[in-house]
């Protein structure tokens, strides 16, 4: 807990932030035609561009190397925005890949609660890529969706964009009069590694930090609409062969998206149809504890990060554990319902209710409920509240309340108290977290401590692992490298030193499992990176167990393991990876090796191949064996 303290006092130190960026949003007479064309538009003409990108990588501050110009404009439907991106045409990276791409996107905090927000961005192809912050400061969920429409254009100055976002597809304060939106726009120039942002970041953060986000004054979104979305399906089929008689199958069912007002949404499903749903990616579990799945589930998907509650291997909710049986077999989901979004503009709401099929097979069904309530506080500081049900042949239940607490502009506390209730008389049924994280350009640490009961068992969640005690520490030292010397594309940008620290014991204090790593990590300016790290390993084990048929046996196992890790530069047409460690293994050895390879021709056609290989070397009767694990992909 020391050093919990010592960061918030860090915190308290910070350097000032950079100047935000302002800007005006402008009514437009007309609709913009919508194919690209920003220049020659009538639409566009005398709307102030925002301007004065400056770089996040790889010269922090820095003006950009290209000239942006951004223009935000809105009829009563829609919210339109364009970009012209002035650059060599030749030099351009195009990719399907809106990440392995020359791109823009803008990020917009509607409610200016610097806490959630959505983003919209494209390429120099019109790939349309939208996503879901929940808290200032994280990846959004790019799982997220939303109707909108964008188009590209490349041309002699370079490329350009134009947005149509209807109002309906947006989430906005209901109140008369213009509004001011905190707004940061990004533009990535891949083979330069360069990531430009209209309103400037420190480097060791990214524009999801909202409270950098720039402002825009004058948005005059419509009044509150009650828009309804309606999306019907049927499928049929049959099977005959000629020993049995014929065997039809018929399902219909529907899903409902109802806006109570714009930034409050009803989702009703029946039947519900997960046939279009990716698999899951295969996994080979090397340990003792459970593996984790995430979500692919669309309906499940939307506003998922805002019921995250919890972390570690224990989190609170877990939407897989609806409609999903413990051995993986799907389970036929009756219906349910989903109330997510804001009342006001810090108060953040969450309802789902869902019926679905037992795993048992008998007739009777089971209910899951979930209730989420947060407020938004100044600073990236929060706090919440979850509560779960699980109704079925084994009621239970799980109730948590979570915070983060933000001091000045680096430093960060959070965590959470859970307790779950279930028939019986179960003891350490709790589980608790306190953490804390301070991030300034050049020093990065972290320090956390977890706690999770022997009878910890959440309704609708996922737990890993139980009683045991976390604790955590983590620091790393960023070196700028050739401020003074060469700016070639291919230089060292930065050293990294950092060490990574966590153990797990259990609540007779014994260490189940201890982790120290020695790692230096090296980025090059064009994206390029290398690291090489020396782990070392405690394992005690109480039972024995196997892995991949070979049993370990019970007992305490200290090892250590050289590992090295490299990837090339992204957007290159060709892009390799690769990441292997050489060391011990419980009472063995183990060799893994992960090669990866990527090839991109141009915008419409694109491959990857990654293998994964591992070889286990135990004293025991099996003797050695190996495990491989080959992915091949090929997209358009």
């Amino acid at each position: 807990m020391a050093l919990i303290a010592c960061l918030a006092c860090a915190g308290l130190g910070a350097n000032a932030a950079p100047a935000r960026s302002s800007g005006v949003a402008v009514a437009l007479d007309e609709d913009p035609e919508l194919d690209g064309e920003v220049r020659g538009d009538p639409a566009w003409r005398g709307v102030a561009a925002l301007t004065g990108f400056t770089q996040l990588l790889p010269d922090n501050g820095q003006p950009a190397t290209r000239r942006t110009q951004a223009h935000i404009g809105f009829t009563s439907e829609a919210l339109w925005l364009s970009v012209v991106c002035y650059d060599d045409p030749a030099k351009i990276t195009i990719s399907n890949d809106g990440f392995a791409s020359d791109s823009v996107a803008f990020v917009f905090d509607a409610f200016r609660s610097e806490q959630t927000a959505l983003v919209f961005g494209t390429n120099p192809v019109g790939a349309e890529y939208d996503g879901q912050l929940a808290a200032s400061g994280k990846f959004p969920d790019w799982n997220w969706s939303t109707v909108w429409e964008v188009r590209a254009l490349r041309h002699d100055d370079g490329w350009s964009a134009e947005f149509k976002i209807p109002f309906s597809s947006l989430r906005y304060p209901a109140t008369d009069g213009a509004q001011s939106w905190g707004v940061n726009i990004a533009r990535v120039i891949q083979r330069r590694n360069e990531v430009a942002y209209w309103s400037p970041v420190p480097k060791q953060l990214s524009m999801y930090r909202l409270d950098y986000a720039g402002v825009v004054e004058g948005f005059r979104p419509p009044p509150q609409r009650r828009d309804l979305k309606f999306t019907p399906y049927a499928l049929g089929g049959f099977a005959q062969t000629p020993a049995t008689p014929t065997r039809r199958d018929e399902e219909v069912g529907f899903d409902v998206k109802y806006s109570l007002t714009p930034s409050l949404t009803l989702d009703l499903t029946y039947n519900t149809d997960f046939a279009q749903v990716e698999s899951d990616q295969q996994q080979v579990n090397f340990g003792r504890f459970s593996l984790f799945f995430p979500e692919t589930r669309p309906f499940f998907l939307e506003n998922s990060g805002a019921f995250e509650v919890g972390g570690n291997g224990a989190q609170v909710f877990h939407s897989r554990r609806i409609g999903v049986a413990d051995d993986g077999r799907r389970l036929r989901i009756d219906g349910g319902a989903r109330l997510s979004g804001r009342i006001g503009r810090r108060t953040n709401v969450g309802f789902l209710h869902m019926r679905t099929a037992s795993a048992s097979g008998s007739a009777r069904r089971t209910d899951f409920t979930v209730l989420r309530l947060s407020r938004d506080l100044r600073n990236r500081s929060s706090i919440g509240f979850i509560g779960t049900n699980r109704a079925g042949r084994n009621s239970r239940q799980s109730y948590a309340v979570d915070g983060r607490l933000g001091i000045g502009d680096y430093a960060m506390l959070g965590g959470f108290a859970a307790k779950t209730r279930e028939p019986g008389d179960v003891d350490d049924n709790h589980a608790f977290a306190l953490g804390g994280s301070y991030d300034s350009p050049t020093w990065a640490y972290r320090a956390n401590y977890m706690e999770v009961g022997a009878g910890f068992d959440p309704a609708v969640g996922f737990v890993a692992r139980r009683n045991f005690r976390l604790v955590g520490a983590f620091a790393q030292y960023t070196v700028q490298m050739g401020k003074d010397g060469a700016r070639g594309e291919s230089g060292l940008s930065e050293w990294k030193p950092h060490v990574d620290f966590s153990a797990f014991w259990d609540f007779d204090g014994y260490l189940e499992s201890g982790y120290f790593q020695i790692d230096s990590w090296f980025v090059w300016r064009n994206g390029a990176d290398l690291w090489t790290a020396w782990d070392f390993t405690h394992e005690g084990v109480r039972s024995p167990f196997q892995v991949a048929g070979a049993v370990i046996p019970a007992g305490e196992y200290r090892n250590s393991q050289a590992v090295l890790g490299a990837s090339s530069p992204a957007g290159r047409a060709w892009r390799f990876g690769f990441f292997g460690n050489v060391g011990g293994y419980y009472n063995g050895d183990r060799v893994t090796a992960s090669p990866s390879i990527s090839y991109r021709r141009d915008e419409a056609l694109g491959a990857s191949l990654a293998w994964n290989f591992n070889r286990i070397d135990l004293p025991s009767a099996a003797g050695a064996f190996d495990v491989n694990l080959v992915q091949a992909r090929m997209h358009n």
